[in-house]
């Protein structure tokens, strides 16, 4: 296992703890940051725990020169920016009392008693200056056999916090933890998710589908019924489909999850939103009207949709050298006083493009009459 703790190498690095030092503090690297460094993978989350009340370290800080942000002061947390450098600065802290995300905390100059309180082991590894290593709980040797463990009674680490259960498979995700083995624990908490934002469970349901393990990961929380608590619909018939597909997010929910619970239970952005609503638009459109109006990329992944959808593989006509003209005619080619102008300018445009756009200005406006007629 590589130990190259990069970060320590950075001047900024040098630089803050040259500040935290001078005044008798003592700070350490841990979380992410270590735990991927270990694994030879770089990152730019770092965050450190410092053996001082926040206040005084952002004040000191400050004094310093650097810019500081309260991310999250009321819990001990602030972003220090330290050159180009960002760095999350927690005060070493141990749970006293612990009501979902909320938590009654206190202070501690103890490094140990602060691991007790994070999430697994592999994520309570401390780093200090000197490229020392601080691993309370073996959380090294869960790295070496792919183990995501929990600090302590993994029930009582659940109760505390349900946002665990998410963060767990994600880590099982992203690092090949296939071993169930808090089956049972979890599936009887189950329930407890429904205490959670449903933001917080959609970030991390997110970065669940992307990773490499999302198919087995996933099988395991429709097992644990972990996902049934949230959304009323889930078509697991889809499932092994989805995940070996190269569809982007909004592509791999719009298959997993029927139309009410992506536009009502989740809180998708408008971005995610707009693009939803796109592949329900266009899921019949032919493959040309759909390359003319979106792009040969978003083609790409409606022909993908429908094949997992619908279980079929169309032939699709060869459009890779086709040439897209400009639509010839606009509303001032309409006759005056035309009803559903826009409705019908539509329709021809459609009729022009599925005819490889071979109709001319004078036949678009000759079908414009068509359609004036019929209505």
């Amino acid at each position: 296992m590589k130990f190259d703790f990069y970060f320590l190498n950075f001047p900024e690095t040098k630089s803050l703890f040259s500040v935290l030092e001078d005044h008798g503090f003592e700070a350490r690297f841990v979380g992410g940051c270590v735990r991927d460094a270990l694994l030879g993978i770089t990152t730019d989350d770092l965050d450190l725990a410092v053996n001082a009340d926040i206040e005084s370290v952002k004040k000191l800080l400050e004094a310093n020169g650097n810019r500081c942000l309260d991310t999250g002061l009321k819990y001990g947390s602030i972003t220090v920016f330290v050159g180009d450098k960002k760095f999350e600065i927690t005060s070493l802290r141990i749970d006293k009392e612990c009501f979902g995300r909320a938590c009654t905390v206190i202070g501690t100059s103890n490094f140990e008693e602060d691991a007790k309180r994070r999430d697994f082991t592999i994520n309570a590894i401390y780093a200090t200056r000197s490229g020392e290593i601080f691993d309370y709980f073996s959380g090294i040797k869960d790295l070496r056999n792919k183990c995501v463990r929990f600090i302590g009674d993994p029930n009582e680490r659940i109760r505390e916090d349900a946002l665990r259960i998410f963060r767990y498979y994600r880590m099982c995700t992203k690092f090949g933890d296939l071993s169930n083995q808090y089956h049972e624990i979890i599936k009887n908490r189950a329930d407890d998710v429904l205490k959670i934002s449903i933001e917080r469970i959609q970030k991390e349901i997110f970065m669940i589908l992307m990773s490499k393990y999302s198919f087995e990961i996933i099988r395991l929380m429709i097992d644990a019924r972990i996902l049934h608590r949230i959304f009323s619909s889930l078509n697991e018939d889809r499932l092994a489909a989805i995940t070996k597909s190269n569809l982007p997010i909004e592509g791999r929910l719009y298959l997993l999850l029927d139309k009410d619970d992506l536009l009502k239970t989740l809180k998708l952005t408008n971005r995610y939103k707009t693009k939803i609503m796109e592949y329900n638009k266009f899921e019949e459109e032919t493959p040309l009207y759909i390359l003319y109006k979106k792009g040969s990329a978003f083609l790409s992944e409606v022909q993908e949709i429908n094949r997992i959808k619908f279980g079929t593989t169309p032939i699709e006509p060869d459009l890779s050298d086709i040439h897209i003209p400009k639509f010839p005619i606009t509303f001032a080619d309409l006759p005056p006083g035309i009803k559903d102008a826009r409705k019908k300018l539509i329709a021809c445009e459609k009729w022009w493009v599925n005819s490889r756009f071979q109709k001319t200005k004078s036949e678009c406006v000759e079908y414009i009459h068509v359609l004036c007629e019929n209505t």
